[in-house]
């Protein structure tokens, strides 16, 4: 039988999609299987809207970043904006304050148990006594023209009653200009000597000086100038923290630094060997009292935190926060 060539390429065509077919039908039978996915962390599905930390981090903050700053944390009721301020205190049961969010050992941001700071505890422990809570509006004061620029964007806006972290120097001309007061101090910081190796006999400065022990000291500090004024052979490092690396590396063996800073070298380094020498005494010329601001008019206020101060220095309180710090204890010098 003679077959058309037309119908020959048809049967060749149909061979062909058949063997397609039955390819495509062996490959469909093959069990697929999932690559492996690996999920670390947690799971951050999209959310709409803002959710306020845990904690506030400015660092990571999106609010903050995005220029929104300074804000109260608590919001105030419009009737308790414009009383005073001891008033707003006892009707929201809350005293609400600013504070340096980067002042180890005074106060920072902390994740729930952990130590959030000095003066934290102290206003954490005076709130406690009244049954009241406590606001923080984290603030920097290490603004380049002083902390009167912070004063301004914060408790010049009524974000807070009371401002902490201030040391008493007499030279405070930015207190009156944003009419701001001083409570009486609760205790006093300085510098003291560190010692460490072979200026370990090393007790007091005359010590230092006697033995030709060179001192390193902050540059164009107050101690700095304190040391050119009585001769004691010393180096200059510019801020506490490369004194702290001048000990760490040995280039000095004996220092005298802010006794604030002691606790935030131990965080940071704790392979230092140098200890403040036990029982030191800054001299009276370098040590300062450390307060809160509040503004002028309000007294009650005032007066009920000087109460309150002079009742955590009878009872040791303020000595006992203080030193589970590591910073030594000084009282006022304005008792």
């Amino acid at each position: 039988m003679r077959i058309p060539v037309r119908c020959t390429a048809m049967l060749l065509m149909a061979a062909a999609m058949t063997t397609v077919a039955a390819r495509a039908l062996a490959e469909d039978a093959k069990v697929f299987e999932l690559e492996p996915e690996y999920v670390y962390g947690r799971d951050r599905r999209p959310q709409i809207g803002y959710r306020k930390p845990e904690v506030f981090d400015p660092l990571s903050d999106r609010l903050y970043q995005s220029g929104y700053r300074n804000f109260a944390p608590t919001a105030i009721p419009d009737e308790l904006k414009t009383v005073p301020a001891m008033e707003r205190v006892q009707k929201m049961r809350r005293i609400l304050a600013c504070a340096d969010a980067w002042f180890w050992p005074f106060s920072r941001t902390a994740h729930n148990n952990e130590p959030a700071g000095i003066e934290i505890e102290i206003l954490q422990a005076i709130a406690k006594r009244h049954g009241w809570d406590v606001s923080i509006a984290w603030v920097n004061t290490g603004m380049r023209f002083g902390v009167g620029v912070t004063f301004g964007t914060s408790v010049d806006k009524g974000i807070c009653d009371i401002f902490l972290g201030l040391t008493i120097t007499n030279d405070d001309h930015h207190m009156p200009r944003h009419k701001m007061a001083f409570t009486r101090p609760f205790m006093s910081t300085g510098y003291v000597l560190v010692t460490q190796g072979p200026a370990s006999d090393v007790k007091t400065l005359d010590d230092a000086k006697a033995q030709n022990v060179k001192v390193g000291v902050p540059a164009y500090s107050p101690m700095s100038e304190y040391a050119d004024e009585h001769d004691i052979p010393h180096a200059t490092f510019f801020q506490n923290y490369q004194v702290i690396d001048a000990l760490i590396k040995g280039q000095v063996n004996a220092a005298m630094i802010w006794s604030g800073s002691i606790s935030q070298a131990k965080l940071e380094h704790p392979e230092a060997e140098f200890e403040m020498v036990k029982g030191y005494r800054p001299p009276d010329e370098m040590r300062f009292d450390n307060a809160w601001g509040i503004k002028e008019k309000e007294v009650e206020l005032l007066k009920f935190i000087d109460e309150e101060f002079a009742a955590m220095l009878k009872s040791g309180e303020t000595r006992r926060i203080s030193e589970r710090y590591g910073v030594p204890f000084y009282p006022p010098i304005e008792q």
